[in-house]
C-alpha cells in the first residue's frame, strides 16, 4: 500500500502533509512547482507532515537549489525531529538550519 502526501498553498505558505516518501515524493514537487508564481517568497510548513523519509531531505535540497536560482527568500517551519536527524546524518543540518 502506497503512502499519501501532498501540498497545498495557502496564506502565502506551502503546507506539506501525509507521509512523504519515495513513492510520492516527485508529485509533491511537480504539484509545488504550480504555486511558484503565487509566492514572493518560498515558505514551507512542515506541520501537518506525518512521516518522511530522505526523499524528504532530498526535495527540501530541490526547493533550495529553486530559490537560489529564483533569487526568492525560502524558510522551513516545523521540521520533524526525525527529519532534522535525516539532515544531520547528511551533514546538511546547517544547512537546513539557516532556513528556520
Amino acid at each position: 500500500m502506497s503512502k499519501k502526501a501532498d501540498i497545498t498553498f495557502a496564506q502565502g505558505k506551502f503546507i506539506l502533509m501525509g507521509e512523504l516518501d519515495m513513492s510520492n515524493v516527485m508529485s509533491v514537487y511537480q504539484k509545488s512547482m504550480g504555486y511558484l508564481s503565487q509566492c514572493e517568497e518560498m515558505s514551507f510548513d512542515f506541520s501537518q507532515l506525518k512521516s518522511s523519509d530522505s526523499s524528504g531531505l532530498a526535495l527540501m535540497i530541490e526547493w533550495l537549489k529553486l530559490a537560489k536560482l529564483k533569487q526568492k527568500k525560502i524558510t522551513f517551519t516545523n521540521l520533524s525531529a526525525e527529519l532534522l536527524s535525516i539532515a544531520r546524518a547528511a551533514r546538511l543540518d546547517k544547512i537546513i538550519n539557516s532556513c528556520q
